[in-house]
């Protein structure tokens, strides 16, 4: 008699015997075997599978295709391919652990799913193969093996997991649920002691109170870009900031219908304050000799930055699109904060207009991203939103004023006027849009204008300013705006810290042309450089 025969009814020494790895071939048979009896339990059948996979000599396909009644090529999937391991806390009152599914994706259809004899696991497989054809996930089928010993259905919410999710979710989560074949996640029992468990293994327990069905899970966890949104304001009241939170996250409903602030923070461990920056006091005038200085200006890009790398931390590898509004902004500061993120990440720009936000620059992916930084040569013929005026014989290429006129303030008379009173003899290059000023057209206002109008205002702008510096030798560009925020902000982004120069901000309480305008950023400031 073996000693698999002879130790198959005391279970504590078959599984001494199994983990030595002292079993001779000549048990094959017998080894084999085990992994059909219905009274075997599952903790046993994954130490047969782990010998056999860990010693070539006891893998013989044939006799395993035949005792496990399955296709040879499935067979060396299951006991040669490297499973998908996702895992799920199985808890009773004196009971808690975490159970491990090692999951075999595979490119056909099979009748038998699992090793295990447990009447509610095979039924939970079996409604999770049916879900798979209704939600038209292409997974053609797969094989499971179980760690450990449990009862109930609980476990269904990490085999989809690991059929559907990536490789840095199932090591960060555990996942426990029932699901339906529509895809409906159902609560489960001894939550408390499972999310214990699972955080003393180091674990995230996801759960029905995180999701509701498959389709989030996915969107959450999966591959998918995942949308966060985010308010920078200006001495706004607090209630004003997060009611224009939750007006970004209607927004966002509108394509991802289950999207939920509160669900992204408790999946991924932050706040909804994480998500605003509201400075409660209006920034102060600068002098030059300030800029250099730490100073409330250069703070807020400085708040903006730590609040986005805390943000960006949380979802670690997952894609992000940023739903970006500010409100109370300055132009000037607008575009400090779009150098700072630069263009490498995507993003999406929201105008505030009648008491509403609307989407009107859309960078989130990268071949929308490298729209701003679209460069247009033939400054004659490929301008069609921005006209601009400069002297041909322009004189100053060190320094040249840049007057932007895209909102309801013409700023071209007050530019003059305090570069004539400060005695900055810089030539003044006129930008302005060709057919609408004050009011840019949204992007679904007319059939006639397309989606991108406003990005276009961008890489327009930037176009004219980079070969003007490439071709003309300019060294510092001084920038004087009367633009959205948005377009502010986006040619930030497009400009990023590789120029020189200096941003200027309109005084509103000046009394004096040569106070009109003061600095409040170079270009170059070390503190603007993208981290991102």
């Amino acid at each position: 008699m073996s000693f698999i025969q002879q130790f198959k009814g005391q279970r504590e020494k078959l599984k001494e015997y199994l983990k030595s790895g002292n079993i001779p071939v000549g048990e094959i048979d017998d080894l084999y075997s085990l992994l059909n009896e219905e009274s075997i339990p599952d903790d046993i059948k994954f130490l047969v599978y782990q010998q056999i996979k860990e010693n070539k000599d006891l893998f013989h396909i044939d006799k395993l295709s035949k005792t496990l009644n399955l296709p040879p090529i499935v067979v060396k999937k299951i006991f040669k391919s490297a499973p998908i391991k996702a895992k799920f806390p199985i808890a009773l009152e004196k009971d808690k652990d975490i159970a491990t599914a090692y999951i075999i994706p595979l490119e056909k259809p099979i009748q038998s799913n699992t090793f295990s004899s447990n009447r509610e696991i095979r039924e939970g497989i079996k409604t999770i193969k049916s879900l798979l054809k209704t939600k038209n996930i292409p997974i053609k089928d797969f094989f499971v093996i179980f760690d450990k010993n449990f009862d109930g259905k609980s476990f269904m919410l990490s085999i989809l997991a690991g059929l559907t999710l990536p490789q840095e979710s199932l090591k960060k989560f555990a996942f426990t649920g029932v699901l339906n074949e529509e895809g409906e996640i159902f609560p489960v029992g001894y939550i408390s002691f499972k999310e214990e468990i699972s955080k003393e293994n180091g674990l995230i327990l996801i759960t029905p109170d995180h999701l509701d069905t498959v389709e989030e899970l996915i969107y959450y966890l999966g591959d998918e870009k995942v949308d966060i949104p985010f308010v920078f304001f200006i001495k706004r009241p607090p209630n004003e900031a997060k009611l224009s939170l939750k007006k970004l996250e209607s927004k966002i409903k509108e394509k991802v219908p289950f999207f939920s602030i509160e669900k992204l923070c408790n999946l991924f461990g932050f706040v909804q304050e994480d998500l605003i920056v509201n400075f409660e006091n209006f920034l102060p005038v600068l002098d030059t000799d300030e800029l250099d200085t730490d100073n409330l200006w250069s703070n807020q890009v400085k708040t903006f930055e730590q609040k986005l790398k805390y943000i960006y931390s949380k979802f670690e590898y997952k894609k992000r699109v940023l739903h970006f509004a500010l409100g109370g902004v300055p132009s000037s500061l607008a575009m400090a904060l779009g150098i700072k993120l630069g263009a490498k990440k995507p993003i999406i720009l929201y105008h505030y207009q009648s008491d509403e936000y609307f989407p009107v620059i859309e960078l989130s992916d990268y071949k929308n991203l490298r729209k701003i930084k679209y460069i247009r040569k033939n400054l004659k013929e490929n301008l069609e939103n921005i006209e601009f005026f400069l002297e041909d014989t322009f004189s100053n290429t060190k320094d040249i004023a840049v007057s932007i006129w895209l909102a309801s303030h013409n700023p071209h008379f007050d530019v003059e006027n305090y570069l004539k009173q400060t005695k900055k003899e810089f030539d003044l290059l006129k930008i302005e849009s060709k057919d609408f000023q004050g009011d840019i057209p949204l992007p679904d206002d007319f059939e006639d204008i397309s989606k991108d109008y406003w990005v276009r205002y961008i890489s327009e702008i930037y176009s004219l300013l980079n070969i003007l510096k490439n071709n003309k030798g300019v060294q510092n560009y001084h920038i004087f705006l009367s633009v959205p925020v948005v377009i502010a902000f986006g040619l930030g982004m497009a400009v990023g810290h590789f120029w020189k120069g200096v941003i200027y901000n309109y005084n509103f309480g000046a009394k004096t042309s040569d106070t009109k305008y003061y600095p409040v950023f170079k270009l170059e400031d070390k503190r603007l450089r993208s981290f991102f």
